[in-house]
């Protein structure tokens, strides 16, 4: 029995600018919420405009220039990251995923393509929002995964402003933050990030402060309205295995990446002389946080992670 694959190209065609755009540009987790800068083919600066007007008496007829219109001009590095994957269509027979080839002897054949480059997309979504919160190019250094890049928690140990105090619960840490964030980021409605398991232990301090009479927000989506105030707890798989409570607006965090041309890569062809199937994913990730000044961080000093 042979399996067919003749498809598997025109899936991977019809549909490749979505597929770099659902990991390479976009994505989700963080990258659905925080600025994106396109056109990055390794290194730019970031475009964000901090911009703060002086009002003056209108009564005269003179004009006198005032207030401030700031650029941010922080460096924004990518790193050019790639996948090469194989897939030899005899090792699925005898196997759990035999039943893969045998649903190709009907007349709608099983959407092989579509179940690789679903699985792919959605892999590479994970790996990507850990690298952009946790990529380390020092410590990280023989990791495979968070190599690559300086992420976000890099970037504040070193400019960001951490919290005053020693925070034994996310719920403490979660307040420290709040209470140490500047009225900008508060007026830009701010956002606390925090990781699954700080997540679960904060809601659970909700249910036996039976604060759940406040706004609970989108808690589908790991989103909860912190009570008695405007300022969304945002649970974040970036975070997974750290105990880092991170606070500022969304926009503040910027992800780069190039988007603009053939740089991104998503390609499956048949190799003649391998007699296998090759998967090539190439793409450009980096981050930067605009005004480091208005990021706040704190550590849970006891968690279970």
């Amino acid at each position: 029995m042979a399996y067919n694959v003749s498809a598997l190209p025109a899936y991977v065609q019809e549909n490749h600018d979505l597929l770099v755009k659902n990991f390479a540009l976009v994505g989700n987790g963080t990258r659905s919420r925080i600025s994106i800068q396109t056109g990055i083919k390794q290194d730019a600066y970031i475009n964000l405009l901090n911009l703060t007007p002086t009002l003056q008496s209108g009564a005269g007829c003179n004009f006198t220039a005032a207030g401030d219109a700031v650029l941010s001009n922080r460096l924004l590095e990518t790193a050019q990251i790639k996948v090469n994957m194989e897939f030899c269509e005899k090792t699925l027979l005898g196997k759990y995923a035999e039943y893969l080839v045998k649903v190709n002897a009907v007349d709608n054949p099983f959407p092989f393509e579509q179940y690789i480059t679903d699985a792919l997309v959605a892999e590479l979504n994970k790996k990507i929002e850990k690298l952009i919160w946790q990529g380390d190019k020092t410590s990280h250094s023989t990791d495979s995964d968070l190599k690559w890049i300086n992420g976000f928690i890099h970037i504040l140990g070193t400019e960001g402003t951490q919290a005053t105090g020693t925070f034994t619960t996310a719920y403490d840490a979660i307040l420290g933050v709040y209470n140490a964030l500047p009225e900008e980021v508060l007026e830009q409605g701010a956002e606390i990030y925090v990781s699954p398991a700080a997540f679960r232990e904060f809601m659970q301090t909700m249910v036996s402060k039976n604060y759940f009479n406040y706004n609970p927000g989108n808690q589908e989506f790991g989103e909860f309205l912190l009570p008695g105030s405007d300022a969304k707890i945002v649970r974040t798989q970036g975070l997974s295995g750290t105990h880092l409570v991170v606070g500022s607006y969304p926009k503040n965090f910027v992800y780069g990446t190039d988007g603009e041309s053939d740089e991104e890569k998503f390609d499956i062809w048949f190799s003649q002389d391998n007699r296998t199937w090759r998967v090539a994913v190439e793409w450009n990730s980096g981050v930067q946080i605009a005004f480091p000044e208005m990021a706040v961080y704190a550590h849970i000093t006891t968690s279970q992670e």
